[in-house]
């Protein structure tokens, strides 16, 4: 199956080219199609596929110098694209947030580098999405990067629900080798993936386990698929026959990264339709976070990027599709502002669970906080306003409809060495163009000089790309927005903690006893 999938790519045709408790919302509407239905349907077949550091403009249905051609033919004639989809800033929170249904500021804002560390993840005590899924008697798997935890086997996604968990568990790595620094980071349920690392480069190796699971799985039983590619996460390692030579060589590696996901995407898409499962079917498809553009992703128009919390770093590329989705919405846009973490209470919603099912109160933690959205995705309702006005993006930024407030730190990326260039203020806000990057050290032509130490107020839906603060314009507004931010923020809660698993041996030592391969270090 495995070798059907990786021929299938290879001789596709490639061209040139978002504690506070939010309250979950449902209309009524969708509430009595939902329960008239019930009834007479299964639950359906659910599936979110998570791109790496892609970048807005890095898709084939946005710009033209991209590959993919099947993707974007299948986004303009079958999807929908979610124009206002937000992420974290960065990696971890955001998967994190799609996992638990709490907005990253309510579970993680931290990105952990190694296996040992305490800060970061999901705490134990959360519900996690494919948990809540199973008491439906979903079948679940989750394929590719994991960068939830770590430190020991309480946070294994196979001990948290997932029947199936292939793949690493740091934020990054070698894409052909499985490599994370000294040792191999591949895993496989419950132990190490001994004798898979090093066989394929990770598009395939992702890509190509995910179609076989959906070959192999029951179509009667509802099945729900967490498929995190690693592509296009650093180091650039497009496969030879994804490069295009006529793509300029400072971005071709990125462009046949996205390429073989274009590719993936589709196949995924066509195994489930072969299996009949594509009909009861909703995707939800997203990049983690906005592309870095200080190595190769590209977020214009959208102003800055992985990292920060302008609207190239959190509102990603991002798209639905699927049996269920509404015929309404196929080929369209949509401007409805989504969280990743509405995916969490919308899919719960889908497989059956009433919303007292989907709360997962827990004593001195945060609660679900996603949205049921799914009466917008499948009904299209007249109205596809988000049923809550607030979303909070980070410790940093929130929304309030279309107003967006948000403080940018310089000296905060400033001490991570990025985007420091020539001024000492630049920081990495800076607006990019249609052809980026255009040079090694990717310098902007524009240098972001606009200073938001103290705050700035955008009106994202009239000036998506951030280019006039509001917030002397509009001096009332902003002060209301950044006292009830200030507010807001007072519940974050970070998970951070040993949670009993004391006795710890080093990630060294842990390789030493394994193989090469790396694993939670730490036991009770």
């Amino acid at each position: 199956l495995q070798f059907l999938y990786l021929i299938g790519l290879r001789l596709t045709p490639r061209p040139v080219h978002p504690t506070i408790h939010r309250r979950m919302a449902r209309s009524a509407l969708f509430s009595m199609l939902f329960t008239v239905g019930a009834a007479s349907r299964a639950p359906p077949h659910l599936l979110v596929t998570l791109v790496d550091d892609l970048g807005a403009y890095n898709v084939p249905w946005r710009n033209p110098e991209q590959g993919g051609a099947r993707l974007k033919e299948f986004v303009e004639t079958e999807a929908v694209q979610l124009e206002r989809f937000y992420t974290y800033q960065f990696c971890s929170p955001t998967r994190c947030s799609l996992l638990s249904g709490r907005l990253p500021y309510h579970v993680s804002e931290f990105n952990p580098s190694s296996f040992e560390q305490t800060k970061g993840g999901i705490h134990p005590d959360m519900t996690l999405l494919p948990q809540k899924l199973k008491m439906k008697n979903y079948s679940t798997a989750m394929i590719g990067k994991g960068h939830i935890g770590a430190r020991s086997a309480a946070f294994l996604p196979h001990n948290r629900g997932f029947d199936h968990h292939f793949g690493f568990l740091s934020g990054a790595e070698d894409h052909n080798t499985q490599r994370h620094g000294d040792m191999v980071d591949l895993w496989l349920n419950d132990a190490p993936a001994y004798g898979r690392n090093g066989t394929l480069n990770s598009c395939y190796l992702y890509g190509g386990d995910a179609v076989d699971r959906i070959n192999r799985h029951d179509a009667s039983t509802p099945f729900f698929m967490y498929l995190a590619l690693q592509d296009v996460h650093e180091p650039y390692q497009a496969l030879p026959e994804y490069i295009d030579e006529s793509v300029p060589a400072i971005r071709r590696n990125i462009n046949g990264m996205m390429a073989c996901v274009a590719d993936a995407t589709v196949n995924i898409t066509d195994a489930l339709k072969a299996k009949g499962m594509w009909e009861t079917t909703l995707m939800i498809w997203s990049s983690d976070n906005g592309g870095p553009q200080y190595w190769q992703g590209n977020n214009w128009p959208l102003r800055g990027g992985k990292s920060t919390d302008f609207e190239g770093g959190v509102r990603t590329a991002a798209f639905a599709a699927g049996g269920l989705l509404a015929a309404a919405l196929r080929g369209q846009e949509l401007h409805t502002v989504m969280h990743i973490s509405d995916v969490y209470t919308t899919f719960c919603s889908l497989a059956g669970l009433t919303a007292a099912e989907i709360e997962d109160n827990v004593p001195g933690l945060p609660g679900v906080d996603g949205l049921d959205l799914g009466d917008i995705l499948t009904a299209a309702p007249e109205n596809t306003t988000r049923p809550q006005a607030e979303l909070v993006l980070s410790s940093n930024a929130y929304l309030d409809g279309d107003y967006k407030f948000i403080v940018y730190p310089y000296t905060l990326v400033e001490r991570q060495g990025w985007c420091n260039y020539e001024h000492n203020v630049t920081g990495c806000g800076y607006w990019q163009s249609p052809h980026w990057p255009t040079s090694a050290d990717h310098r902007p032509s524009t240098f972001d000089l606009l200073e938001c130490n103290d705050g700035c107020l955008f009106h994202v839906a009239n000036d998506p790309s951030e280019r006039h603060d509001l917030s002397r314009a509009e001096p009332a507004r902003f002060a209301a927005m950044k006292a009830r931010h200030a507010e807001l923020v007072k519940t974050a809660y970070q998970t951070d903690g040993d949670f009993g698993y004391t006795q710890c041996v080093t990630v060294a030592e842990y390789a030493a006893a394994h193989g090469g391969f790396g694993g939670p270090p730490c036991t009770k």
